[in-house]
Formats: structure tokens, C-alpha cells, sequence
């Protein structure tokens, strides 16, 4: 089941979070949405943390967690998820690092879009960084998002320089490269390595 909120619950979320000592970037799909203006949001929101490492300050989120009467669990990486209540409307926050096959670029988190939703800023990866990283994890899932991403941008709704998204692939190794390349133009987003 879809979990749905508002603009309002993720500008509680997040300032919930910063007044906590907990900052960072958004990084799943309400990135997107954000980028796309929409009034409501689907799905788990996603961060990726800048201010404190969720895995070894665990101690930190559980203390916030409790005081924001948030039940703490883990993500599929093994980081903090927290089930929250922001405006009445339930979140679950899921915290990340860059660890394992986890990988945000840096040059992909200081460069993060800045919206400003309900008087709070939030932090999003900009939108061909999100399709990048769409393409790098290549889950089943992954794959359906960059398809239906790779759609809005035919439809215009979207707008990526293919050129840009060259450049950000030196971000990677060669292989990570060559794989997102393909993967992107599979979902018929025309991009060349050379």
C-alpha cells in the first residue's frame, strides 16, 4: 500500500528532522515529484543524511525517534527507517549513507536543488542526477521508474540536457559508466559516453 502526504507533513518532516540535528538531501522519489510540483507525495521519503552518520549515531535518531514519537526499524541497507505521524498524515523516513551499493556521488549531493515547501528548505537531487542513479541501481523497480521518467521527458514534462548527463557519468567507474548508458538509452533516453 502507497502511503500518501501532503506538502505540509514534509516541511514538519523535515524541519522535524533539522531541528534534531538530522540534515540532508532527498533522495528518492519525491525528489521527482518535487522537481514536478506536485501537492502530494507517494511512497517512503528518502534521505540522504549530511549532518551525522544513521548507522553509527543510531543512538542520536533513536532519541529523536522517541521524541517525535516516531517507532524506529531499518531499511533494506540496514539504516534507521522511521514510522512517523507530520500533520496527522503518516511518513516513513528512511535515512542513508553513502555504504555498500549505496552511492550518492558528493558532487551530486552539493549540488542539490533547494525548494522551499511550507517556509521550510528542502534539499532534493536535481532531476538527471535522479535518473542517473535510476539507472545505476537497474532493480526491476528502478527500471519502470527510469521508463516512466524517460516518458515525462518525451512528453516534455521533464527536461534533461543528454549532454549534462554525460559529464555526471565521470562520477563513476568506467563499468558504471558503460551499464548506465545503456540502461538509460534502453529507456530511450539517448545518451553516448563518447
Amino acid at each position: 500500500m502507497s502511503m500518501v502526504y501532503s506538502r505540509k507533513a514534509l516541511a514538519e518532516a523535515i524541519r522535524s528532522l533539522k531541528d534534531g540535528g538530522i540534515d540532508g538531501i532527498v533522495v528518492g522519489s519525491t525528489s521527482y515529484m518535487l522537481y514536478l510540483g506536485f501537492k502530494e507525495f507517494e511512497d517512503d521519503l528518502d534521505i540522504f543524511v549530511t549532518s551525522i552518520s544513521p548507522t553509527f549515531e543510531e543512538d542520536l535518531i533513536r532519541e529523536l525517534a522517541s521524541k517525535l514519537g516516531c517507532f524506529v526499524g531499518q531499511t533494506e541497507w540496514g539504516t534507521p527507517q522511521l514510522s512517523c505521524s507530520f500533520s496527522g498524515e503518516s511518513i516513513t523516513i528512511e535515512l542513508y549513507e553513502n555504504m555498500y551499493d549505496f552511492y550518492i556521488p558528493e558532487g551530486f549531493v552539493a549540488s542539490a536543488k533547494e525548494y522551499r515547501v511550507g517556509g521550510v528548505e528542502v534539499k532534493a537531487l536535481r532531476i538527471d542526477h535522479y535518473i542517473i542513479l535510476k539507472a545505476k541501481a537497474g532493480r526491476e523497480k528502478d527500471l519502470e521508474d527510469l521508463n516512466y521518467l524517460a516518458d515525462l521527458i518525451k512528453a516534455g514534462k521533464i527536461r534533461v540536457n543528454t549532454r549534462s548527463l554525460k559529464d555526471y557519468l565521470s562520477e563513476f567507474e568506467d563499468y558504471e559508466a558503460k551499464l548506465i548508458v545503456k540502461r538509460l538509452n534502453k529507456a530511450g533516453i539517448k545518451v553516448s559516453l563518447s
